[in-house]
């Protein structure tokens, strides 16, 4: 039992700090951690936070689906 209550805690703390990185309420998150905790990390793993709407990440390209410009090399 202490093993699963370590892991549980453990779990809160990674979400956590998840939601810090991505701009997110940590206190919200851990506190949700707490009670249903892989729910919320499959919910931090899925959505994106943008301007305060929730939307849905592609899992397949990851987070940021946006073409990134070639790099310009110099002309000699």
């Amino acid at each position: 039992m202490d093993h699963f209550v370590l892991g549980w805690g453990s779990l809160a703390l990674i979400n956590a700090a998840l939601a810090n990185i991505d701009g997110r309420s940590p206190l919200k998150y851990f506190l949700g951690s707490l009670f249903v905790g892989p729910i919320v990390t499959l919910i931090l793993a899925t959505t994106r936070e943008a301007a305060g709407v929730l939307r849905q990440v592609d899992l397949w390209r990851g987070r940021n689906t946006a073409k990134l410009p070639h790099a310009q090399w110099p002309q000699e």
